[in-house]
């Protein structure tokens, strides 16, 4: 089995990075690339909470979002990827599991490797790698992660 390309989908809290030396010794090993994903998730899909919400403003929020993950993950690649063959990063607006469903099969991912719960779950495993794990086409390298850690 050839593992060329790896993806990291990340919600940037400390369980994803906590993920990274998974994903930088894997890469490492394989002399893979790392695909790193951040999914915005889309605010205008939902109902309004209190009344109508201007468009505007949600894309304003998705948009400086957006911007602050990219610098977040090129802060964390100079500094945790950097003895990799090659990084890229990839910031999408949309539902968290299906983006990354479909950036396996744009990119033609190997392996993906990611941690098993995000900034928003309580469970042992979240929505978002339960989903992967279950309807991903390649394999899907679950991390462990202990709150202090």
């Amino acid at each position: 089995m050839e593992i060329e390309k790896i993806l990291w989908p990340n919600d940037l809290s400390e369980c994803s990075e906590s993920s990274l030396p998974y994903v930088s010794s894997l890469a490492k090993k394989y002399n893979a690339t790392i695909y790193v994903l951040y999914v915005t998730p889309d605010l205008t899909h939902h109902e309004p909470w209190y009344g109508d919400f201007d468009r505007s403003h949600s894309d304003k929020i998705i948009e400086w979002q957006t911007k602050k993950a990219m610098e977040r993950m090129q802060e964390i690649c100079e500094k945790s990827l950097k003895d990799c063959k090659a990084f890229s990063r990839h910031a999408v607006v949309g539902d968290p599991p299906q983006i990354i469903l479909d950036f396996i099969q744009k990119e033609s991912i190997d392996m993906v490797v990611m941690c098993r719960k995000g900034e928003g779950s309580h469970f042992n495993m979240g929505g978002v790698a339960q989903k992967v794990v279950s309807n991903s086409p390649v394999p899907v390298v679950i991390t462990q992660y202990k709150q202090g850690e």
